[in-house]
């Protein structure tokens, strides 16, 4: 016996609702990740507003790290937070790029003020800014392996070109000539032995070790239960 047009219609509701479910879960999860995401950005916002006001000259970028956000603003704990920042002046040193990881993180209700519980990352000179912090004219620095320069400087009547190593002495950084093609080194004087202190560092980090890349030094740098505050 045939159905009739009427005892089918429930049967064709009840094969959708399966299929409407699915769109309408869908379509809370996409506005939960769309709010998930917002309250991440004001939060990442809010806590650069803050961490600037610990010693850089601008706002740093702030990338919470971990997903969902909002279970973790709940707790008001990160575990993973990430800090970019570029042109740190650190006295007669300039600081091109600053990249960090800050671990265990904890903020207040309005992220406003809190703790980073270990910070750890780089911090990367040019060699335009270290031949900058020198008193050396016209110096110009080139890579020459993990712990030296190649330095070309002008002596007045002729031009040098140095092989220097690149050391970390206490909180300084220090470059000082090895050798000189077709002099003797004695004859170079002191313009290429010279310190530039790496001090005042933001939120109190500290340097650690140094390495020589193609394009300048790489200062690991470190920090410990670093405070910021809107006070």
């Amino acid at each position: 016996m045939t159905a009739t047009r009427e005892e089918r219609l429930p049967a064709r509701r009840a094969r959708r609702w399966p299929y409407i479910l699915v769109i309408v879960l869908a379509v809370l999860l996409g506005l939960l990740v769309v709010g998930d995401r917002g309250a991440k950005a004001y939060a990442e916002s809010t806590m650069a507003d803050e961490i600037q006001k610990e010693g850089f000259p601008a706002k740093p970028e702030v990338q919470i790290k971990g997903f969902p956000f909002l279970t973790q603003a709940l707790s008001r704990h990160f575990g993973d937070v990430r800090l970019k920042a570029k042109d740190i002046k650190t006295g007669p040193l300039s600081i091109t790029s600053l990249d960090v990881r800050a671990r265990d993180v904890r903020v207040n209700s309005d992220f406003a003020s809190g703790t980073l519980g270990s910070v750890d990352g780089t911090a990367f000179v040019s060699f335009g800014a270290l031949a900058g912090a020198s008193d050396t004219p016209g110096l110009q620095l080139t890579a020459d392996g993990p712990t030296k320069v190649r330095a070309k400087m002008n002596l007045g009547i002729t031009d040098a070109t140095a092989v220097a190593s690149v050391t970390k002495e206490g909180n300084n950084i220090h470059v000082k000539a090895e050798s000189v093609e077709d002099l003797p080194l004695e004859e170079l004087g002191e313009p290429l032995d010279f310190t530039v202190p790496v001090s005042g560092l933001p939120l109190g980090m500290q340097f650690q070790s140094l390495n020589v890349t193609s394009k300048g030094v790489t200062l690991r740098i470190t920090g410990s239960k670093v405070a910021f505050s809107d006070q």
